[in-house]
């Protein structure tokens, strides 16, 4: 069957796939560089999770502080799985960075003599959360995205969704993808390709990332044969799911920490304080999400399944201080957080894990690097606030720093506009011909069921076997039957649209199998990942990340590293 969708061409000396923080940064420095960048979006650049990030990103600026004193406390509570050398480049290049981005105008909150006004955070031993109160991410895109419009010198290539790389000899030469505004598919040949496409949130039903961070880059990386670091990390944060005026909303639990709020049980217990008597509210992210998770668990949630993170004894005017835009936001829905507790449960927020990439951002593949959410290694088995975005704006800057300079020493890459593969372009075909089959977005839900009910802060063998048993059977009886809706035939655009979704569908499916097995193998808790099997930390044989590669299509090789 011939495939009728017009494929359009481009060449660029680094494709950068992905339009948050990290991606911006590498399109900065390429661009400073000299070399031919095309930065290709889902959404429109700037975007992404960046805009996730509510309390400020964390830096060692204070006067008493110091690049090497945050590093220790990012190993200490880390997890135990964090590569000291990317966590070295990155507590000490973040300086530079805030400094760069008050000469662009970023909006950092200052005192009254023009110094940043520090936040402290939890397992912080100083202030070092440079932020905009409580509405950071959206100032910093705000930032990222002014700069990035007044270069001419990046193309931005927005409403693209990058579905698979394409190798020759062992190295990445390109990419393809949908082209959902116009209906089109598109092909880009390229000397380096960076991703940086977020974290997979989106494999799960609740989560708080925008609607395209589907975990793309992880997939993508993976089938082109760079391994997975620690993919089982995965750091879930409180979501709102009562009350019904604010189901979904993340109401950015470390600041009402800050703030002085507690979380209670349907009995009212505080019931931090009996896992964690000496830190309560102030451990670990990971800790207090699995805690809550734990209490759902023994049957003390509430009426809709969360427990109580309760704000009423805090005077209204430190919560107009410490989270003034979630204060609003919830007293515009109707909800007074000085007179009613939210019920909040776990959902998915950042993945810890991610791509091994090497100091400077490289994969093991030649031609591709990643930064941002996805790469690993840099985070492990934990993260201490603070941490997500500014490690993006490191990585995302060093990698695209790297790859400009390695555009040098690699020849012009010789993609033809036909390279889409031809089995691929005939499964295009029979998608787009099908009147008959499961709809694409059916399978999208069932797939971020199986991920929400099975592969939660909670997990056990037999559950994580359900999920990798389910995702291969949509894998095996779905994908390949799948349909488009029938609005699809309306319009190109409507066309691009359910293309680009069915297109993630089938990559949603692996990564859900691929977390699977690494929740799977890992038997102990550890960090964001609590088995309850195997409830305690294993030293001995677990010490160690887990690394995920394909040796066939379709195949998963699990192994470990030692710690470096």
């Amino acid at each position: 069957m011939a495939l009728d969708i017009v494929t359009r061409h481009f060449e660029t000396d680094v494709l950068i796939v992905g339009g948050g923080a990290a991606a911006s940064m590498a399109a900065f420095e390429c661009a400073e560089a000299g070399v031919r960048v095309v930065q290709a979006t889902k959404g429109r650049a700037t975007s992404g999770t960046t805009t996730v990030a509510r309390g400020g990103f964390a830096a060692a600026m204070g006067k008493d502080d110091s690049p090497q004193q945050h590093l220790a406390e990012i190993l200490e509570h880390g997890g135990e799985l964090i590569n000291p050398e990317l966590a070295e480049i990155w507590t000490h290049g973040i300086i530079d960075i805030v400094n760069d981005m008050r000469d662009w105008g970023a909006e950092f909150v200052t005192d009254d003599n023009g110094d940043l006004d520090l936040k402290p955070f939890p397992n912080h031993t100083h202030p070092r959360a440079v932020h905009h109160y409580d509405t950071t991410g959206n100032m910093v895109t705000k930032t990222l995205s002014r700069k990035l419009r007044a270069d001419a010198r990046i193309e931005k290539h927005s409403l693209i969704s990058i579905i698979d790389l394409i190798k020759q000899d062992e190295k990445v030469i390109g990419a393809w993808g949908v082209d959902y505004a116009a209906g089109v598919l598109v092909s880009y040949s390229a000397r380096q390709t960076i991703l940086c496409t977020g974290g997979g949130s989106g494999l799960f039903y609740v989560n708080d990332n925008p609607p395209q961070v589907t975990g793309d880059g992880y997939v993508l990386g993976f089938r082109a044969g760079a391994p997975l670091i620690g993919i089982e990390m995965i750091d879930f944060q409180a979501m709102c799911c009562s009350p019904k005026e604010l189901f979904g909303f993340a109401p950015h639990p470390t600041g009402f920490i800050n703030a002085g709020a507690v979380f209670r049980n349907q009995d009212g217990e505080e019931f931090l304080k009996r896992y964690f008597p000496d830190t309560a509210e102030r451990s670990t992210r990971s800790e207090v999400i699995l805690a809550m998770a734990r209490e759902i668990h023994a049957g003390r949630a509430g009426l809709t399944g969360g427990i109580f993170m309760d704000a009423t004894a805090i005077p209204k005017e430190t919560l107009l201080k410490q989270i003034p835009h979630v204060y609003k936001t919830c007293l515009h829905r109707g909800i007074d957080i000085t007179q009613t507790p939210l019920e909040v449960a776990p959902g998915s927020h950042t993945w810890l894990g991610g791509l091994e990439i090497d100091a400077n951002g490289q994969t093991p593949v030649s031609g591709l690097w990643a930064a941002g959410e996805t790469a690993g290694g840099i985070h492990g088995g934990n993260r201490i606030g603070g941490s997500a975005l500014s490690a993006s704006l490191v990585f995302g800057r060093r990698a695209g720093r790297e790859a400009a300079r390695a555009v040098n020493n690699s020849p012009k890459a010789s993609l033809s506009p036909t390279s889409i593969p031809e089995s691929t372009q005939d499964w295009l075909a029979g998608l787009t011909a099908r009147r008959s089959g499961p709809l694409q977005a059916d399978i999208r839900m069932q797939i971020r069921l199986l991920a929400h009910e099975k592969l939660g802060p909670i997990r056990d063998g037999a559950k994580c076997r359900d999920a990798i048993d389910g995702f291969e059977r949509i894998e095996r009886d779905d994908v390949p039957k799948m349909r488009l809706s029938d609005n699809a035939q309306t319009s190109s655009k409507v066309m691009g649209q359910e293309l680009e979704s069915a297109l993630s569908v089938a990559n949603l499916a692996l990564l859900g199998r691929i977390l699977g097995t690494a929740a799977l193998n890992r038997e102990e808790s550890r960090g964001a990942h609590f088995r309850i099997d195997f409830p305690a930390p294993d030293d001995k044989n677990w010490r160690v990340a887990t690394r995920l590669t394909q040796h066939a299509p379709g195949s998963i090789h699990f192994e470990t590293n030692a710690l470096l």
